[in-house]
């Protein structure tokens, strides 16, 4: 699902198509604004950063957030404690909220 959101906003961000999305509408937990295919894809940018940090948070942020799961069924597919899963949802959260600020 992330490599079918991540073409569709490269498609639409491209140059001879006018370079933008509109918007795109994800997941309002995730508390932060993705408006266009440039925050997309910037989000993707540091969702991969996240990965090199912290693997399992970056897998937990691709079931939440392109997936669409929530807490209990995520962590079931981690192997994980929802407690734990709600930990990493959080700390992922904040990390992928503050790259995205730096990448602004």
């Amino acid at each position: 699902m992330r490599q079918i959101v991540m073409d569709e906003a490269r498609r639409h961000h491209a140059d001879k198509r006018g370079g933008g999305l509109s918007f795109v509408t994800l997941d309002d937990s995730l508390n932060m604004p993705v408006s266009s295919g440039q925050d997309l894809l910037r989000l993707d940018a540091a969702l991969d950063a996240l990965a090199e940090v912290s693997p399992r948070q970056a897998e937990l942020v691709r079931i939440r957030f392109f997936g669409g799961r929530e807490v209990p069924e995520a962590s079931g597919l981690l192997g994980i404690s929802e407690a734990t899963a709600l930990r990493d949802w959080r700390a992922a959260k904040a990390w992928l909220a503050a790259e995205m600020r730096k990448t602004r």
